[in-house]
Parts: structure tokens; sequence; C-alpha cells
């Protein structure tokens, strides 16, 4: 048996190549919005709560769509649960930017120009969905359970490969404007859709897709450790990621399009770190899912509070790419850990409930994290540290147990 994760043949190994890189192209486009919707929110005269509750509306249909496309992958199959999530990534991402267009021109603004904000969003989220869900179970349609983790590893890799792409791409970009970065996100995704349309074959599976309509419990104890772990973590990063903007900006006296480029600067060598951390660290013989998060937790427990010792721009960049690290190993471990969890009939219905944990964390994060701030800018970082100590407890006490035994 090979170590390699990549199937043998050519065909196959492009067709992985390819779901890796629409993993890309919409963590591209993902990176890309985060950056820029804080300076594109002031531009257009929105509240930090509202930036906030944009994020909370379209992260809860996230979290709530994807489960329901993860089970759809299993009956309908891989190839058109993803090629429904691209190409309505593609969709939503040019009439997202298409309704800022109009609101920075002045043809759009108030409360028609926010609600028309949120709906875009919402309708590219509850297409987007379906993506990750079926990356996921592809990933493990086509390893075996001692690749998994390393399948796991280069699928976050690719994820966070288009979160260093996304700001930066970002930064170059914003000087043609704020939207010009959004617009090619969703070409390169569209791209993406294309290619995998062409090229994508449904991958071989042990059971009949028909018979596959299990709908898995949330609290199911092989797994829910994991997905506690996943949801907590994005509850506490979404707090940092949608305060930071407004944190550079503040802090330093800088204009929109400087944020934008100090902020994709940052984005950047976090996404950095965090792909040190998944293409090097989770390759590692010894690096079993619980290892990874006890490793990542206690980095993000002390990385938050960091962040309010930043004197320079330089500085708080150092400290996000820190914190890009610990996410960087807390990722794969529990998405690789949920998986090992189930059989192979459970890959996409466990994959819904493994994608959702992010978008779960950002349902209420950001509006957490942006009300705090405008109480006072450093609460969202504290908040986070204490959210981290229970965590970091929880999860050692945990592997303690004992009670995962290969994927301790």
């Amino acid at each position: 048996m090979t170590n390699s994760i990549i199937p043998a043949s050519p065909s196959a190994r492009l067709a992985s190549r390819l779901v890796l890189f629409s993993v890309l192209a919409t963590g591209i486009g993902q990176s890309m919005t985060f950056a820029l919707l804080a300076p594109l929110g002031r531009e257009v005269g929105l509240l930090e709560v509202q930036v906030g509750l944009i994020i909370t509306c379209s992260s809860l249909t996230f979290t709530l769509t994807s489960p329901i496309w993860g089970r759809t992958s299993d009956r309908w199959g891989r190839k058109p649960v993803l090629l429904i999530g691209q190409f309505g990534y593609a969709f939503g991402a040019l009439l997202f930017a298409s309704v800022f267009f109009f609101g920075l021109e002045g043809a759009l603004s108030g409360l028609t120009l926010y609600l028309l904000v949120i709906s875009s969003r919402v309708l590219m989220a509850s297409l987007m969905s379906a993506a990750p869900s079926a990356a996921s179970a592809y990933i493990a349609d086509t390893t075996t359970a001692e690749q998994r983790m390393e399948g796991m590893g280069r699928l976050g890799a690719a994820r966070t490969l288009g979160a260093i792409l996304g700001p930066a791409m970002s930064g170059v970009f914003a000087a043609l404007g704020l939207l010009a970065p959004l617009y090619i996100a969703a070409a390169v995704t569209l791209l993406s859709s294309v290619l995998l349309a062409v090229v994508l074959r449904e991958p071989a599976r042990t059971f009949e897709k028909q018979s596959a309509k299990l709908k898995l419990k949330l609290f199911d104890g092989r797994y829910f450790p994991f997905i506690l772990v996943g949801f907590v973590t994005f509850l506490a990063f979404s707090m940092v990621s949608q305060t930071i903007g407004f944190y550079f900006q503040d802090r330093f006296a800088l204009d929109g399009q400087a944020t934008a480029q100090a902020l994709g600067m940052g984005m950047m060598v976090s996404a950095g770190m965090s792909l040190f951390a998944q293409a090097y660290l989770v390759r590692r013989a010894n690096m079993t899912p619980t290892r990874l998060m006890h490793l990542g937790l206690p980095i993000l427990l002390v990385g938050y509070p960091a962040l309010l010792l930043a004197g320079s721009i330089p500085a708080l960049v150092a400290l996000l790419g820190i914190l890009g690290l610990g996410l960087g190993l807390v990722s794969p471990g529990f998405t690789a850990g949920a998986s090992l969890a189930v059989g192979p009939k459970e890959q996409g219905a466990v994959g819904g409930l493994v994608s959702a944990c992010p978008a779960a964390g950002f349902v209420l994060g950001p509006l957490v994290g942006t009300s705090l701030y405008q109480i006072n800018p450093a609460y969202p970082y504290l908040c986070a540290c204490l959210l981290m100590i229970p965590l970091t407890v929880y999860s050692w006490r945990l592997w303690g147990t004992g009670r995962e035994g290969s994927i301790a």
C-alpha cells in the first residue's frame, strides 16, 4: 500500500488536485472578503456591529445548510454537490460585489443597501456550503484510514493557501479599487468550477448511494468532542478576525485602502504559518488528531491577549502569524478526528457537520465581537482568551481518558 494519498491513475491524480484547487479558490475568495469587509462597510456608512451581523447571517445559513449538503452528497454523489457549491459561490460572490458597487456609487444606500448586502451573502452561503462537505467526503472516499490525517491535512493546506493568496491579492488589487479583488475571486472560482465539471469523476465507494440516508446526531459520542472543539475554536477566532480590521484602522489611524493592505499582510502571514502547520507538522507520524489539538489550543490561548500588546503594525502581523500556527494545528485535528470516528457510509454526513463548525462559530462570534469592540476594543480579544481556557482543559481531560484509541 502506498503512503501517498493521491490515487494511482493520472486521471484520478488530476481529479484530486482539482478538488484541492476548488478549495483553494474558495479560500482565496473568503479571505479576500474578510480582508475587505471592514473597510468596505465603513466606506458605505455601516457600523461595526452591522458588519458583524452580515457575517452572522451568512454563517448561520452555512451552519444550517452544510449538514444537509453533506447528507445529500451521500445520496447524489460528491461531484454534483461539489459543483453546486462551486458555481454557487462564483455567482454569489459576483452578486455580493455588485451590491457594494452600487452602494459605493451612491445608487443604493441605507436600509435597502444593507438588506441587499445581507441577502446576497446569505444566498451565497446557502449554495457554497455544499462544496466543503463534498470535498471533505471526496478526500475520505479516496484515502484509507491510515492516510486520512494526511488527506485532511492537504485539504486544510489548500484552504490555508487560499487564505494566504487572498489577502496578498486583495492588497495588490485594492489599488485598483476595493471591489476589484472580489470580482477576481469570482472569476477564479468560476474557473475551478468549469475544470471540475469537465474532469472530475465520482469516486468509488463501498456502499450504494441510494442506501446512504443516515442523519447523524449532533451529540453522538463518537465525534461530538471534535465538533465541540471545532465550534468553540472558531467562535473565539471569529471574534478576533471580524474586529482585527477595525483594530488595525483605529490603533494606527489608517484609511480604508491602507487598512486593507495592512490587514491583508497580517492575514497572509497568519495563513502562511497555518500552512506550515498543516503541510509539515500534520504529516509527522506521531501527530495524531488529539496531539494536534493539544499543541494548538494553548497557542491560541496565549496569542489572543498578546494582540493587545502589539505597538506597531509589524508586531501585530507577527502575532497574527502565531494565531495562524495554532489554528493550523487545531483544524486538521478535529476534522480528521471526526472522520476517523465514523464508517465509510457516514463520511458525507460527518463531513457536513465538521464543515459547519467554522460557520457555526461565525454565527455569534462576529456579532459578539463587534458589539464588545464598540464598548472597548480590548474586550473581543480578552473574551476569546477566556473561551480558550475551558476548551484547553477539556481537550487535555479528553485525551487523558484514553477513549480515542488510535485517534489519540
